[in-house]
């Protein structure tokens, strides 16, 4: 086991829980996250924290199985390890919890409800091979760095953020090549403003300032590498990804976003790119694929996303779209993911331009349902405060949808061929199972072909279509169920 030390003169030091791990205690981080699912269609200003709630990280190595004892600062009653396919047990003693984690991965422990949580990140005992000292390297090491900008990289940079580090700032790179940023450090990009916040400017506007920026965003490079960072407490998307090509996002953990439009990682137009075996709790779409305006005249295809841990506390966990402008869209696979909290749709798609999109794979992805929920809601007026207009509220399972939307960049929608749900396993806390799931065509045109389902499970029961009453339109075709 590798303890990290904690950042001399860091803020963000959690009071909330005690770790422990072979008898050393464990530094425990602080974050803001969302409190309720209440949310506005950007209204060119950020979200009042009054709609944040406390939470708490831990992180440490290890390529081993891992004991810790968490002792929380209030009481409890019960323990959630999740995700639960770990099949990790708690045992209570007193006021104290012990827990034996099977290794490197990302785990949430929730005392009595979702509200009340650490996080748990476990790195691989990795050692980058990266020298600190080279020319090409911008080395960041334990203690805090405020930045306070766009590090702007050039041909063949790293930035390297180590361990016990903190980096205040972003970083991005436009028409670039060889480009990464790693290390088990973290990126907080709390001090950066969203870009249009700054008189409707753009993200690549120049007159946006220094102290504006997604925490890591590359535009039109060439063999990306994003690998083993946490970001927390994103001004906009986290993991902006625009017209990239060989691109590889490894170990991420993203936390503490409650900030308007926080996704997880969106890829858009891009070739050849993976994220895999990171965690994502986000206050937006999870990952997300799309085809935008900015580099719509590339293609997007063979994007992987595997092995994730997926918290969405606002939209969609895995989504293709909304926007999907580009001459075509194929090869998307979702694989081997934990969705361990949804809001409105756990596995999505919605095709709202003109690009021509075939075959997208959602494969061995287990959902998890609670037996209480929160509804989400649009605030309507500033003053608003949320109510939850139903616990029984249930996220919509899956939605293939074709057809323009709000977000549309062009004027009609395109086709969409073989769409893949194989081993898709739900389980919820009450028994019930989610309906009201859809495959839809808004516009009556003949567009979705070939949707297809093999081996969808509700608690270890195999379910049939009419189990999840679906609904589906008219321009849709060959729906086949096994």
């Amino acid at each position: 086991m590798k303890k990290y030390s904690f950042p001399a003169d860091y803020e963000k030091k959690s009071a909330d829980f005690k770790v422990k791990c072979d008898g050393r205690e464990l530094d425990v981080y602080s974050c803001r996250i969302s409190a309720v699912p209440f949310n506005q269609v950007w209204p060119g200003y950020q979200r009042p924290f009054e709609q944040t709630e406390p939470a708490s990280f831990v992180m440490l190595g290890s390529d081993s199985m891992t004991e810790l004892e968490i002792t929380p600062s209030k009481d409890f009653n019960d323990v959630t390890v999740r995700p639960l396919s770990k099949g990790i047990k708690p045992v209570i003693k007193d006021n104290a919890v012990k827990l034996v984690f099977p290794g490197a991965g990302q785990y949430t422990v929730e005392f009595d409800n979702p509200h009340h949580v650490l996080t748990v990140f476990i790195n691989p005992e990795n050692e980058f091979n990266v020298n600190k000292d080279d020319t090409d390297v911008l080395y960041f090491g334990p203690g805090v760095h405020f930045v306070d900008k766009k590090l702007e990289l050039q041909d063949g940079q790293t930035v390297f953020i180590d361990e016990g580090a903190v980096v205040y700032g972003a970083v991005t790179a436009t028409d670039k090549k060889n480009v990464s940023v790693i290390g088990y450090g973290i990126l907080d990009n709390s001090r950066m403003r969203r870009a249009n916040e700054i008189n409707g400017c753009s993200i690549l506007d120049p007159n946006a300032g220094e102290m504006t920026g997604n925490p890591v965003f590359f535009n039109r490079c060439e063999n990306v590498v994003v690998d083993g960072i946490t970001i927390v407490d994103s001004s906009g998307w986290n993991l902006y990804i625009d017209g990239c090509s060989n691109v590889l996002i490894d170990n991420i953990k993203l936390i503490g976003m409650w900030r308007y439009n926080a996704d997880g990682c969106d890829f858009c137009n891009c070739t050849n790119a993976i994220i895999k075996n990171s965690f994502l709790r986000t206050f937006d779409d999870g990952i997300v694929i799309k085809g935008f305006k900015l580099n719509n005249h590339l293609p997007l295809q063979n994007i992987l996303a595997e092995n994730c841990v997926l918290w969405c506390d606002w939209g969609r966990a895995l989504e293709v779209g909304a926007e999907t402008s580009a001459p075509y869209m194929s090869g998307i696979r979702f694989k081997n993911c934990d969705i361990i909290t949804g809001c409105h749709v756990m596995l999505d798609i919605q095709h709202g331009d003109c690009a021509n999109m075939c075959d997208v794979h959602f494969e061995d992805i287990r959902i998890e349902y609670r037996g209480k929920s929160e509804c989400p809601a649009l605030q309507e007026a500033d003053d608003a405060v949320y109510s939850n207009t139903d616990e029984k509220f249930m996220p919509q399972l899956f939605a293939v949808i074709a057809g323009t939307t709000m977000w549309s960049i062009d004027e009609k929608s395109g086709p969409l061929k073989n769409v893949y749900f194989k081993n898709i396993e739900v389980t919820t806390e009450d028994g019930r199972i989610p309906v009201s799931s859809e495959i839809t065509v808004r516009d009556g045109e003949e567009k979705i072909d070939g949707v297809f389902f093999e081996n969808i499970t509700v608690n270890g029961v195999k379910c049939t279509k009419e189990d999840l009453d679906i609904t589906i339109t008219k321009g849709v075709k060959n729906i086949i169920w096994n």
